[in-house]
């Protein structure tokens, strides 16, 4: 519960900042996916963008880390942190393991 109220503080301090630039776009590799990842200000959501297709992706239950959930192109899409590990979830059987780029 910690590491979950942890992030919720870092998205609320990230969303202060007024400008948008570049050092707010975490950028993932997942598997053959470059993933683009873009908390927004209420930190309930982030903006995804896999290979150029973007995706809406709305916080969801999680017993561990932050989980967003949402669908790309009719698949189902999850992003699952924790700490600093990102793991992608694809039509919800194709998991990739995500390093930072």
């Amino acid at each position: 519960m910690k590491k979950v109220f942890l992030f919720a503080v870092i998205c609320f301090a990230l969303a202060a900042c007024d400008a948008k630039n570049a050092s707010d776009v975490i950028v993932q590799q997942c598997g053959d996916y470059t993933v683009e990842i873009t908390l927004s200000e209420s930190g309930d959501r982030i903006n995804a963008v896999l290979n150029g297709d973007a995706a809406e992706l709305i916080n969801a239950v999680s017993a561990s880390g932050a989980r967003f959930d949402g669908v790309l192109n009719d698949t189902p899409v999850t992003m699952w942190n924790k700490g600093d590990s990102w793991t992608m979830i694809l039509d919800e059987d194709m998991v990739y393991e995500c390093v930072a780029k």
